[in-house]
């Protein structure tokens, strides 16, 4: 795998339906509005009182007319009473609004044999939300992370009620609990932890030997045997703040076996979706190519990058740096960076793998400073001689989670940032890009399972080209990561 060839991003979900709940904001307000159109009634209660909206425009006409009075009442009431009618349903969730239809309200997961669990993972000493929690179904190929936010939010089959979620994050204690039989909301509290090194002799290894030890021991913690996985695909690019472009996707992967790198990974495009309330791209037409195909491959651990060949040559230096948990395992720490950071590009990073079994728990890693500098022909395929463009950050990330006695990818994020000038104009433009790839199902593929090569995901697609109309049908019931509370109303705009 060739990490030379990177420009990524990241995107958004579904908010859940989670209930009439009148827990938010029970202030009593006043305002009257006169021949206001219910899009703009919406826009002004919005921003006025920091409130997120989430509707299907099939059931609301945002270029009705209407003239409306508030007169000290609780605000969710009166939002209740307004937007409710014989045929919309109102839900309200802290400072979210979902107004749907009565047949997509009255339609219950447990109707469609699923359980909805949400909600939010918190600190417990500080109250502070948990970002990029793993969760996941104990020895069931099930699983998510929560936002930024530390929001959340698991669909399963009404037969997994009994089994054991599971909530995960380096530094805490896990916390699990039995997966109830009906929908359920929940606040997950996890506590720091420090490592408690068991009562044996500790013996000096030297981090080489470790990362040698985690390249020999992968034939027997990772699949033997093809499987596909099914994965949540988003991807933002923002310009000086604004998000300008927002797509996200679900896609199946057939992934190879980790005994061999003959075979690659390939991508099926299955739905997508785009927000809608983004702004007009400045000074360039930016756009990204191939997220789902190169986030596919970027496996550390089957391409084996940042570790020794077979000779025990290495571009890379390590170095121990002590030790953590993660997944309720004590897990090494092992910095890397190169060896000699001059020619091509080159990255600096920290290893975490498993003390027992020697896995690769997690990778994270940053194009090097000297890196950056040599990376716009990488990075960019497509230059116009009026506009200067310079990467400044690269970072990426790559988790597994155990599944039995195996582990498997479970979520790829990658961060790019670059600096463009028009020089006709001498202007200026920042560019953030941010691509997530959240793998929530996967099974093993039987010998007549393949991806035709026509309808694979190629490495020239753009995805926010690929993306038809919005599908409620298809969304509702996948496993997708929530978004964060400023992008929420991108995702429910949909004309």
């Amino acid at each position: 795998m060739n990490f030379r060839s990177f420009f990524i991003l990241f995107s958004l979900i579904l908010f859940s339906l989670s209930g009439k709940g009148q827990n938010y904001s029970l202030t009593k307000t006043s305002f009257y509005y006169s021949q206001i159109t219910i899009g703009q009634l919406i826009d002004s209660l919005s921003k006025k009182y920091e409130i997120n909206f989430a509707y299907n425009a099939g059931v609301i006409d945002l270029d009705s007319i209407v003239s409306v009075k508030a007169n000290d009442v609780p605000l969710n009431q009166w939002i209740v009473s307004f937007f409710s009618s014989s045929y919309t349903d109102v839900f309200i969730n802290d400072k979210q609004v979902v107004i749907c239809s009565k047949t997509e309200a009255g339609t219950t997961n447990n109707s469609n044999n699923n359980i909805r669990v949400s909600g939010k993972v918190e600190d417990y000493s500080y109250l502070r939300p948990v970002p990029m929690v793993n969760i996941g179904v104990v020895n069931l190929p099930v699983g998510t992370v929560t936002n930024d936010q530390g929001a959340f939010e698991i669909i399963l089959p009404l037969e997994y009620a009994g089994e054991t979620l599971s909530f995960s994050h380096l530094g805490f204690l896990s916390k699990k609990i039995i997966i109830p039989d009906k929908d359920t909301t929940i606040v997950i509290s996890l506590h720091e932890t420090s490592v408690i090194l068991p009562e044996v002799e500790v013996k000096y290894m030297s981090p080489l030997k470790i990362i040698s030890k985690m390249v020999k021991e992968i034939p027997g913690n990772y699949p033997d045997a093809s499987f596909f996985l099914t994965a949540f695909f988003r991807e933002t690019i923002r310009q000086d703040g604004r998000f300008v472009d927002v797509s996200e996707a679900v896609v199946e992967i057939m992934k190879p076996s980790y005994r061999t790198g003959i075979e690659s990974e390939k991508v099926k495009f299955i739905k997508g979706r785009k927000g809608k309330e983004v702004s007009e791209m400045d000074l360039v037409n930016f756009k990204l190519e191939g997220g789902p195909f190169h986030f596919s491959r970027l496996d550390v651990v089957r391409n084996r990058n940042f570790v020794p060949d077979e000779n025990s040559v290495s571009e890379y230096t390590y170095s121990f740096e002590g030790f953590d948990t993660e997944h309720d395992r004590m897990v090494y720490r092992i910095k890397f960076k190169p060896v000699n950071d001059t020619g091509e590009l080159f990255y600096q990073g920290e290893f975490r793998i498993d003390s027992k079994s020697y896995a690769l728990v997690s990778a994270i890693f940053e194009l090097t400073p000297a890196s950056i500098k040599r990376s716009k022909n990488y990075l960019i395929k497509r230059d116009s001689r009026r506009f200067k463009a310079r990467p400044y950050f690269a970072r990426y990330q790559v988790d597994y989670r155990p599944w039995g006695d195996l582990w498997v990818l479970h979520r790829v994020r990658g961060e790019v940032s670059l600096r463009i000038v028009d020089k006709s104009r001498r202007e200026r433009s920042d560019i953030q890009t941010v691509s997530e790839m959240l793998v929530s199902d996967f099974k093993p593929a039987e010998n007549r399972d393949r991806l035709k090569w026509v309808e694979t995901f190629k490495s020239d697609y753009i995805l926010s080209e690929r993306i038809g109309d919005f599908d409620f049908d298809f969304w509702k019931n996948f496993n997708i990561i929530r978004p964060d509370e400023a992008l929420e109303k991108v995702f429910y705009s949909e004309k």
